[in-house]
């Protein structure tokens, strides 16, 4: 990983940063920060009694959720012109749904819009519904994800 950054390095040093390789490399960093995440939640499990391992996976998985609810928003207005429409249909049914924290059938909706779509349903949405978010963060996740796709502005003019 330190030899992928000291390259990184020697193409700023020469003037001549390659997109592709920067983009792998943070690609690359985050995956290993969502798999950091499993293996600290594990264990901080193993070691109740050690806070220590609690505050530090906590402080891993709010950069991590931070970091979802900027995706699921981007992924909103990226799949509007797709499916804006089918959303706009069941869309304040979803936002209620959310709202009363209705997990399956928010996930139920979503997944039912993008199967008669013929549409792959995204990473990030399943991301979105793993049980070790706690009710308060899904909700985030899916009204950031569906004001997007709903929302009356486009992103320019956010």
């Amino acid at each position: 990983m330190y030899d992928k950054l000291n390259e990184l390095d020697e193409q700023l040093k020469k003037g001549k940063p390659n997109f592709p390789d920067f983009k792998e490399f943070f690609d690359t960093l985050m995956k290993i920060q969502r798999e950091f995440q499993s293996k600290l939640e594990y264990a901080a499990e193993m070691k109740k009694d050690q806070r220590e391992f609690e505050n530090l996976y906590k402080t891993v998985a709010g950069i991590n959720a931070s970091d979802l609810v900027d995706k699921l928003t981007k992924l909103g207005y990226r799949l509007k012109n797709e499916l804006g429409d089918a959303f706009g249909n069941m869309g304040y049914r979803l936002l209620e749904q959310t709202r009363a924290g209705k997990r399956d059938g928010v996930y139920y909706g979503i997944l039912r819009i993008f199967v008669s779509q013929n549409k792959k349903f995204p990473d990030q949405l399943v991301e979105a519904f793993k049980p070790i978010y706690s009710d308060e963060m899904f909700k985030v996740f899916i009204f950031s994800f569906l004001s997007g796709i709903i929302g009356n502005e486009t992103k320019n003019e956010i």
